[in-house]
């Protein structure tokens, strides 16, 4: 895909509940003490050392708690296997500037972009557990706060859902009378990127619900089935260029949120340019339709577009005309003629379980 991975989700995966590291954070905010832990490898962390004594001891939740105790850092391994110092006294370059107030989390974010490392530190006072990582900042919600926010994000993308499909639907129809201008396309294609991106950021959220991510999780999987195969067959219905409709999807996926509001910007990945007059109607070739014939090929559906062309000259073409399209007999004739009958009728013109 053409979307850019998020690197810190790392981050945010091992200190979720359900790990390790998520354990030995939430038995120092239970006791109400604060902590420092650096996740570094030894090359990196001894520079800064001052102090304190190697340990080299498994990584153990327990154990973390234990040397928290003695106020200053805790230096665990990147594999998050290996203690290697306590009680350590990090002297990041006092040149590196910090917004921080207290001493524990002006450490924390001076090391973290000296170091470009996670680093966590846990507030004595407050028990608000905050990662740093280079100049990135990012304090640790609460469970209930977490799933507040997925559930009224999923609440969003069901709205989103029931609205892409009422846009398909309408839109079938106008394709077999050439009647779809690329307003519509722009709508359909527009609603479908607001679920792809806030997809992503549900699916950011539950990263940090870690064993508490099942259930929501699952109720996102159903209300995203099947909404990229139904865009990714809409752009191969409207495309303007030779560009595989995956390397356009990819480049719409990738729109700054500010152009996926307009509608000219949207539609430009398809080559429909604002030179074109964007009141005349195009047509459609017919895959997205064509699709959701029963047992009919891609393979095949390529074949007959290529032979026949657009959508409303395959529902026109005569059966003779049908069968002699490679890979189509009677039996796919008869198919092809129904079901686009009655997706011109008005019948529910969308993936199966959308």
């Amino acid at each position: 895909m053409g979307v850019k991975k998020d690197p810190r989700l790392e981050f945010l995966r091992r200190t979720a509940p359900g790990t390790p590291l998520r354990e030995a954070i939430d038995r120092i905010v239970l006791l109400g003490r604060g902590g420092l832990i650096l996740v570094a490898d030894r090359s990196a962390a001894s520079p800064i050392i001052a102090a304190g004594f190697e340990l080299n001891a498994p990584f153990t939740p327990q154990a973390i708690v234990e040397l928290s105790k003695m106020d200053r850092a805790v230096v665990v391994d990147e594999d998050l296997k290996t203690i290697l110092y306590a009680n350590a006294h990090l002297v990041p370059s006092p040149s590196i500037p910090s917004q921080e107030t207290g001493t524990r989390h002006r450490v924390a974010e001076q090391v973290a972009q000296q170091l470009g490392k996670l680093v966590i530190a846990v507030s004595e006072d407050s028990h608000q557990v905050t990662l740093f990582h280079g100049d990135w900042r990012y304090e640790l919600q609460e469970i209930q706060t977490l799933l507040a926010r997925v559930s009224q994000g999923l609440q969003i993308l069901d709205r989103y859902r029931r609205e892409l499909r009422e846009l398909l639907t309408e839109l079938a129809p106008l394709e077999f009378e050439r009647r779809v201008f690329p307003s519509q396309v722009a709508a359909v294609l527009q609603r479908a990127l607001y679920m792809m991106e806030l997809e992503r950021d549900v699916e950011r959220t539950l990263v940090e619900l870690g064993v508490h991510r099942e259930l929501p999780e699952r109720h996102l999987t159903a209300l995203m089935r099947g909404v990229r195969e139904e865009i990714e067959l809409l752009v191969r219905d409207f495309k303007a260029d030779s560009r595989p409709a995956e390397e356009i999807l990819d480049e719409l996926l990738s729109l700054p949120p500010e152009d996926v509001l307009r509608p000219d910007a949207v539609l430009r990945p398809l080559g429909i340019t604002a030179d074109q007059d964007l009141e005349e109607p195009i047509p459609s070739r017919g895959y997205r339709l064509l699709s959701k014939v029963p047992r009919l090929p891609i393979s095949v559906i390529e074949r007959l577009i290529e032979e026949i062309g657009t959508v409303d000259k395959v529902y026109r073409a005569s059966r003779r005309q049908l069968d002699r399209v490679k890979g189509i007999a009677e039996a796919r004739a008869r198919a092809i003629e129904y079901g686009l009958g009655r997706f011109k009728n008005g019948y529910t013109a969308t993936m199966d379980g959308f």
